[in-house]
This record gives C-alpha cells, sequence and structure tokens, in this order.
C-alpha cells in the first residue's frame, strides 16, 4: 500500500486562481481520473466556487495531510490484524471541488481517495471515514477471500448498494469509538440520526416504495446522493438503512455469512424481505 500525496504540492504552492487549478490536476491527472469522470461533474463552475473556500481551508488542509498517513496506516493495520488480510492497493491524498468527500475505485479490489476539502479536521472524523472506505476495501477482500462470484453482482443495484454501505458503516464501528451519528455523517450531526432513529419504519417503508415507483438513478440520488433527500429533507439516509439491516443479520447469521451474503443467488430477495421484517417490527 503506498500512500500518495498530491495535497503537499496543492498547499506549498497555493494560488487562489483558476489557472492555479487546472495546473494542479493537470500536473496530477493520474490521481484524479477517477475523481472527474464519476465524482465531480461541472468542472469549471465548481472551480470558481471552491477558489474562496480552499483559500478559507489551507491551514486545515495542511494539518489533515501531515496527520493523514499515520491514521490511514493505523486503521489499516487494525483491520489487517483483525481479519488476517493485508492492503495492498494504493491511496490517493487529493484536494478536489467539493464533490465526493472519499471513495473507493471502480476495481475488485479498490485503490481509495480522500478528498481532504470536504474533510472535518479533527482526528476523530479522519477515522470514522479513513475506516469507513477501507471497510469498502475489506469487504471486497473477504468476499473475494470466501469465492464470490464477481461476474453475477450487479453493481447498479441499491440492494448491492446497501450491503456495501451498511458493511463498511459496520466494520468502522469496530475500529473507531465514537457517537452514532458520526459513523454516517463523518462529524457531529445529532438532528440526522434523531430524525433517522425516530422514523425508522417511515424512512424504511418510503424506501422499498421508491425501489418499485423510482428508476435506479433517481433512488441513488434520493437515498443515497449528498444532493438527496428530498422527500424527508434528510439526504443519505439508505446508510442508516443499511447499517440496520446489518445489524439485523447479525442477530441471525454470522458474521463472515453477512459479510459475504452477495455469494447467494438470492441475495437482493433476502434484502428485501429483511428490511420488510424490520420495518413491521418497529410498527
Amino acid at each position: 500500500m503506498f500512500i500518495h500525496d498530491t495535497v503537499t504540492d496543492f498547499t506549498d504552492n497555493y494560488l487562489p486562481t483558476i489557472d492555479y487549478l487546472k495546473n494542479y490536476y493537470e500536473k496530477h491527472a493520474s490521481h484524479f481520473e477517477e475523481y472527474f469522470q464519476y465524482h465531480c461533474h461541472n468542472v469549471d463552475k465548481k472551480m470558481k466556487m471552491a477558489i474562496p473556500k480552499h483559500q478559507e481551508k489551507i491551514s486545515a488542509l495542511i494539518e489533515m495531510k501531515d496527520k493523514m498517513p499515520k491514521l490511514i496506516s493505523d486503521i489499516a493495520r487494525d483491520y489487517e490484524q483483525m481479519y488476517d488480510i493485508t492492503f495492498t492497493k494504493d491511496v490517493h491524498l487529493i484536494i478536489g471541488l467539493y464533490g465526493s468527500n472519499a471513495f473507493t475505485y471502480r476495481q475488485i479490489i479498490p485503490e481509495i481517495a480522500f478528498c481532504l476539502e470536504k474533510l472535518s479536521p479533527q482526528d476523530r472524523h479522519l477515522q470514522i471515514i479513513i475506516a469507513h472506505e477501507f471497510g469498502h476495501a475489506l469487504h471486497h477482500l473477504l468476499s473475494e477471500k470466501s469465492g464470490v462470484d464477481w461476474a453475477m453482482i450487479d453493481w447498479e443495484s441499491p440492494f448491492t448498494w446497501l450491503l456495501q454501505e451498511g458493511i463498511a458503516t459496520y466494520f468502522s464501528t469496530k475500529v473507531v469509538s465514537a457517537r452514532k451519528d458520526e459513523y454516517f455523517a463523518f462529524e457531529e450531526d445529532i438532528d440526522w440520526i434523531t430524525f433517522a432513529t425516530n422514523n425508522k419504519q417511515i424512512i424504511i417503508e418510503a424506501f422499498l416504495s421508491d425501489l418499485t415507483s423510482l428508476d435506479v438513478r433517481a433512488v441513488y440520488l434520493e437515498w443515497f446522493s449528498i444532493n438527496g433527500g428530498k422527500q424527508f429533507g434528510i439526504n443519505r439516509l439508505a446508510y442508516f438503512i443499511a447499517y440496520e439491516f446489518i445489524q439485523s443479520c447479525l442477530q441471525e447469521l454470522s458474521e463472515l455469512d453477512v459479510i459475504t451474503l452477495w455469494r447467494n443467488v438470492n441475495f437482493q430477495d433476502i434484502i428485501y424481505q429483511q428490511l420488510v421484517e424490520i420495518a413491521k417490527k418497529d410498527i
């Protein structure tokens, strides 16, 4: 595992101009290909909006880029010792345009990127998002080890996304001690977790309804995207649903069986029925 730091170059030479940003992205193009292809669109508009935000956050960016390598190494080591695996794929520290905060590459065993301009500089919050993204990689490593047939995975299914986000959140709770809201927001957000907890049945029922009435991209935008959440005025509620689903499954199945649930040909049906049962229990 190698940690690529493009942030030092950004902060050491920073100028609040469009030309500077363009030169930075061109210079480090190999580290931004995935970011601009999948996680940041309308680039010209976002560059203009990002400049004053970058200026305000320079000191925090310097603080974060200095401590991220150790935090990453520590989380990776904890997972490796806990699950007898080894992380070998590269990690990218970048400064984006306030699109995604972090992501795994679209690979079976993925590389990981952290967009520091979107992150809280508090150690615990950084640890949580590191644990979450490495949780995705761990999920795939354990699945590969267990013989998952990757060709049968529907990567564009909301059920696949639920399993992925639920497992990553579950893993993060095992290596970082924090309040429940922080595992979902990567910062403090009591209002978010209070709403989700108090309205779990209604939220799950609305999600199940949207699965049958909306197309896949509309489901993603409403339930998984930071730009969604129009129905309740709260975004990314699928992450809460996903975690509740994993917790429910762990009451009935072994941890490895839950982690590798997508080995089952009918795993989407299993998730759907489990969510129906969770909603019923909360009536």
